[in-house]
């Protein structure tokens, strides 16, 4: 039997992340979005796919601009060389903005229109908040940087809203993110204080949720419900 089309590119991404040629992942699985009908969704593979082919490009040029940062503020260098290397800088930068505004032009017009089903909501809206993150460590517009803080502010409570019919589960996956998130923020705060002090700020929320639910989960597991049913969740703080 003949291979579709889309079982293909399929087959050339996961071979693209055998070899680690991630740039190619990049084009095969944009492709393979672009050339979803209005009524069919990635499954859960192909969202496997996505997020490693985008995670491992960007960060690769985050991990560059980390060691830029560093040559830059040496003393030695001459005027000629801060240059280059600014320069340098900012043609990853552009790299990495690209990436990331390919990506959630993607989410915004194929992926998440349209979802019906909890778990690649949750993906999507955690996938979108992440990377309007990376665009903020690249952003020098603060009109822009704001905008993107509102939209990782706004995902981020999406994906409260849709975890929260489940603690057990919400408390795991928002654990997830944020120890993934508390790796990054050393980046932020080499970029700006500012904006460090803005992601401090949310994740400080993220954590107060996670021991609510993780206590709500003990106590349900020592005091389950005599009906069979599930407590209500604890209300969340939304004061963002």
């Amino acid at each position: 039997m003949m291979m579709s089309e889309r079982e293909e590119r399929m087959q050339v991404a996961q071979l693209c992340e055998a070899a680690s040629r991630y740039g190619e992942m990049v084009e095969v699985m944009s492709e393979l979005v672009t050339a979803l009908p209005r009524t069919q969704k990635l499954n859960a593979e192909e969202r496997k796919l996505l997020s490693i082919a985008f995670k491992n490009e960007v960060a690769f040029r985050r991990k560059s601009l980390k060691s830029l940062r560093h040559i830059s503020v040496l003393r030695d260098l001459s005027i000629e060389t801060k240059q280059i290397v600014a320069e340098y800088k900012r043609r990853i930068e552009q790299e990495m903005r690209e990436l990331c505004v390919e990506l959630i032009q993607m989410l915004d017009t194929k992926l998440l229109p349209g979802v019906n089903e909890p778990e690649s909501d949750i993906f999507y809206h955690k996938m979108k908040g992440d990377y309007c993150r990376y665009l903020c460590e690249v952003e020098d517009d603060q009109v822009k940087v704001t905008d993107y803080l509102a939209e990782i502010k706004e995902h981020y409570q999406v994906f409260l809203h849709e975890m929260v019919d489940d603690v057990t589960l919400a408390r795991d996956h928002a654990k997830r993110f944020y120890d993934e998130a508390l790796d990054e923020m050393e980046n932020v705060r080499e970029v700006d204080t500012d904006r460090y002090n803005e992601c401090a700020f949310l994740l400080k929320l993220m954590h107060e949720n996670i021991k609510a639910w993780t206590l709500e989960s003990d106590m349900d597991a020592v005091f389950p419900s005599t009906d069979g049913s599930q407590k209500p969740p604890q209300t969340m703080s939304k004061d963002f």
